[in-house]
């Protein structure tokens, strides 16, 4: 390759390094969580101790960013050992043959000034599925990712069914909200 070529490849990577920005995801900067309800009211809700993932994000070209998130569904906590057991248990989560959920984006696109539809693949029990989340900005973009940090809400929801996550519960409705917040720094 000749050296023009490696120049105008060097430009080009470091416009994209330049413009998307990455935070990791961990634990202690935000929570992951998630509500079931029952005819609308919540009775269900518990968070996730332990999680990874990177979010790199350029809201200029939104086509451009990237977002990985891998959970570990035995970390799940409700505030209610029995309650705890149960998601956690065979029928629902099945943590124990199944220890990791993930979300991995495919598309994203921006829909106002803060805010994304984030369309990706949610995989839960080694089952993947379309899902789309939206993401908020709660700081100005702009000035998150000069400053390094930005404070975000996301939410999706998911089909039960569709995961094969308790088909003989009854006590919740089939979709479930999964809630993502935080503050992303690096």
């Amino acid at each position: 390759m000749n050296r023009t070529a490696l120049l105008v490849l060097a430009l080009v990577a470091a416009d994209a390094a330049a413009a998307q920005t990455s935070w990791p995801l961990r634990p202690g900067a935000g929570e992951i969580g998630f509500v079931a309800r029952r005819f609308g009211v919540p009775t269900a809700t518990g968070q996730f101790q332990r999680y990874e993932g990177v979010v790199a994000l350029d809201f200029r070209r939104p086509e451009r960013s990237r977002i990985r998130i891998r959970i570990e569904t035995g970390s799940l906590r409700t505030g209610t050992a029995l309650v705890d057991d149960f998601i956690k248990g065979e029928s629902m989560l099945d943590s124990a043959r199944h220890p990791f959920a993930s979300f991995v984006s495919e598309e994203v696109t921006r829909t106002g000034e803060r805010s994304l539809a984030i369309q990706g693949r949610l995989t839960i029990r080694s089952i993947t599925h379309q899902v789309t989340a939206t993401a908020v900005a709660g700081d100005d973009p702009g000035a998150a990712e000069r400053g390094g940090r930005l404070q975000f809400q996301a939410g999706a929801a998911f089909s039960r069914a569709a995961f094969d996550i308790g088909r003989d519960v009854n006590i919740v409705d089939d979709q479930v909200e999964i809630a993502i917040k935080g503050r992303l720094s690096r």
